[in-house]
């Protein structure tokens, strides 16, 4: 793939500027450093070399042909090739220097920079390559055309050969780029001395070719690669051993940087039919391809005709076998995606593969997402049908629901198929109707395997509940789900969030029918839900007065001053702009905390009923039902989600568990059916005489539970 062509002109506009800057200094300097030169040894004062440029290669099968006994070995012997095709990987031009060996270096053959003190270097030469002097002749390289300034190392076509043969996609460092007088490699690695620093090399080649997709891209690479540059010139010279003491090699070398993995499957010798590797998902507005292999994920785009309009997104998760030859896939991959405007992402890699792309700056053109230890969010799905919905209670009745049209099969096959591409598991809180009504919902989800929770069967409010009827309804869900899963169901979501003060004596009774977990509680007050000044807005564990315990998943609430907002689910996440949602989530992450993604099966639909249901609640009905399904395959594609189940056996969550722990009380003295009071109160606060502004005096359901007192260990604990 060719570069931007915006980058191609930013490129050459730079290099005319610095070509003559050079150039200029280059001519007035040389009659001092041509009296040094010749002072100390007899020969010429500039030494020529053939070197590879810009491969202009139409596909990776073109040969290149050499006149008949051309020299391509480089320098002054006498290395002859006859006439024959040969693949030099580029264009073959003379690169002028500042001679620093004696004339007879390579008599025998060219030969790379031996370690330490090379012998074959003169006394000012040793200073000519230390200060870099002896490359001003290049500028004119620049300015003609040949060379660029920054780059990849322009090689010799001698060991341009010898390199192809064991370094896979070698020849592909220059492909539509000229190679540099500086570059990425040259500044981080210095120069070669074995097979394993040009192994080194490339990784650090490819990174500067895929950053030239992008006009952006290639300007923050260009300017990182031009300040490291001038800051390079200032370490002081190291004269045994490297030219300078550079920081990044010493890491490199740490790096397991490979050519090929050594124990990869050769494709040649062992053929074998590659599974579906790929997983392709396509929305109206978006298309995301899922894969582990960059050669399969790049066969697969070019076979796909992308439509310009909608956005692509890649996910690659390379396995622990990445080595040159996946990178060089990865860089033919990220250049495609990045020309239509896409983005690509690496997730779920190893430690060994995250370290050596941070260490090549891939992070400057692809996004690099943290090893897998890191946070894992709440995925959740409230299965239910459109017309369950609050907003549309009163045009669709209860009794005409078994009436109305629905796609609650076929929108949650889009939701599997959407966390299969991006290999991510989900809760999905079933209501007990939807089961029964559509069995194969739940088989479904089961077989793909999900967590299968309950979100009540009727979809009642429980403030509209008395306890018995919740106990009812909470009963036949579970009976109506336990008949499609063999799943044991602990997670409970409340329909419409609707766990509030008044009804905090549900909690028992979810304890009481072996529900472990709750998310309902939304720590801030609207008309329907929330719980105003909620003690604490991360996962925790509430304890009851009889032993018991339930742990509590509280919705995300997005805090601007004082205020509290709901955030990164159902409405919220449609209403929001994608980027408010996407910042939120990584400031939450980068503090070890996990956030709560929720929304329901008809938010995807576009296409599903419309009634006229009023301004308001038609506009939190159907506001952006376009845009859920591309936000969250965009948030699936930046963060680690899973399950409630799997998050909260986690060390990070069972680590949050256990801080700030709820505790609900029963209030003594106070008779079913008879009104009582919760307070807010500090454990360690005497309950019966304080007061304060914090403790609130509420409304309460009658019910066996008649009253409860929240205390709160802390007042402190939430983020």
């Amino acid at each position: 793939m060719k570069p931007s062509l915006a980058v191609l002109v930013a490129k050459r506009l730079v290099d005319l500027i610095t070509g003559w800057l050079g150039t200029l200094f280059f001519v007035f300097t040389y009659p001092f450093v041509a009296l040094l030169i010749k002072i100390e040894s007899r020969g010429p004062v500039l030494y020529s070399q053939q070197r590879i440029g810009i491969n202009r290669r139409s596909s990776p099968y073109q040969i290149f042909r050499t006149k008949k006994n051309e020299n391509i070995a480089g320098g002054t012997g006498a290395f002859i090739l006859s006439n024959r095709q040969v693949d030099y990987g580029g264009e073959i031009f003379t690169i002028l220097k500042y001679r620093t060996m004696r004339i007879d270096a390579e008599s025998l053959g060219p030969q790379l920079a031996k370690k330490g003190l090379d012998p074959r270097v003169t006394k000012i030469g040793k200073w000519l390559r230390a200060l870099h002097i002896d490359e001003l002749p290049q500028f004119v390289n620049i300015l003609r055309g040949d060379m660029s300034l920054i780059g990849p190392r322009p090689e010799r076509p001698y060991f341009t050969l010898q390199y192809s043969k064991s370094i896979p996609h070698y020849l592909d460092r220059t492909l539509w780029i000229k190679p540099g007088l500086t570059g990425l490699a040259q500044i981080v690695l210095g120069y070669d001395d074995g097979m394993d620093s040009v192994v080194r090399k490339v990784h650090y080649d490819f990174s500067y070719r895929s950053a030239t997709c992008n006009l952006l891209t290639w300007a923050r690479m260009e300017l990182w690669v031009g300040v490291n540059t001038i800051l390079y010139l200032f370490i002081k010279p190291e004269f045994e051993g490297e030219t300078r003491d550079l920081a990044g090699l010493r890491r490199a070398k740490l790096l397991n940087f490979r050519a090929y993995a050594p124990d990869k499957p050769d494709p040649a010798k062992e053929p074998t039919e590659v599974k579906s590797l790929v997983h392709l998902h396509q929305t109206k507005r978006s298309i995301v391809l899922v894969g582990r292999s960059p050669y399969e994920l790049s066969r697969k785009l070019k076979e796909m005709d992308i439509n310009p309009k909608k956005s692509l997104d890649v996910q690659v998760s390379p396995d622990e076998n990445f080595d040159l030859e996946d990178l060089g896939f990865l860089i033919n991959l990220v250049q495609r995606v990045k020309l239509t405007g896409g983005r690509v992402a690496i997730k779920n890699s190893s430690p060994r593969v995250q370290k050596m792309l941070k260490e090549i700056h891939m992070d400057k053109v692809v996004d690099l997402h943290r090893p897998q230890d890191t946070v894992k969010n709440f995925m959740t799905v409230d299965v239910e049908c459109w017309f369950h919905a609050y907003n549309l209670k009163e045009q669709v009745p209860p009794s005409t629901w078994h009436l109305q049209p629905t796609r609650v099969a076929a929108n949650v096959r889009k939701i599997l198929d959407l966390f299969k591409a991006h290999d991510t598991k989900a809760t999905f809180f079933v209501l007990g109707w939807v089961a029964d009504h559509f069995p194969d919902v739940v088989r479904m989800i089961d077989a793909e395997g999900h967590e299968i929770g309950t979100h009540g069967y009727y979809h009642n409010l429980l403030t509209n509940m008395t306890p018995n009827q919740f106990e009812e309804d909470l009963e036949k869900s579970l009976v109506a789900l336990g008949k499609l899963t063999p799943q044991k169901i602990i997670g409970h979501r409340a329909s419409n969030f609707t766990i509030v003060e008044s009804t905090l004596w549900a909690l028992e009774i979810l304890a009481k029918y072996g529900i472990e977990y709750d998310s309902s509680v939304f720590p801030i007050k609207r008309e329907r839900y929330g719980i105003s000044r909620y003690p604490n807005r991360l996962p925790h564990v509430m304890q009851f007065q009889n032993g018991n315990h339930l742990t509590e998943i509280p919705l995300s609430t997005l805090g601007l001053g004082n205020k509290l907002f709901p955030i990164s689910g159902g409405g919220y996440l449609r209403l929001y702009p994608y980027r408010v949602t996407d910042r939120y989530i990584e400031q939450k992450n980068q503090r070890g905390l996990p956030a709560m993604v929720y929304f329901h099966p008809w938010e995807l639909d576009t296409e599903q009923k419309r009634l006229n249901v009023g301004g308001m609640k038609g506009f939190q009905h159907y506001v952006n039902l376009d845009s859920t399904e591309w936000k969250l395959s965009r948030l699936m594609e930046r963060f680690f989600f899973t399950s409630v189940k799997e998050n909260l056996q986690t060390k990070r969550i069972q680590g949050l568990l256990r801080k700030n722990p709820v505790r609900i009380e029963r209030m003594h003295g106070i008779t079913e059916g008879e009104q009582g009071a919760f307070r807010l109160a500090p454990a360690n606060w005497d309950t019966q005489t304080a007061s304060t502004p914090r403790m609130e005096k509420l409304a309460m359901a009658p019910g066996p539970v008649a009253a409860t007192v929240v205390e709160i260990n802390s007042l402190n604990g939430s983020p």
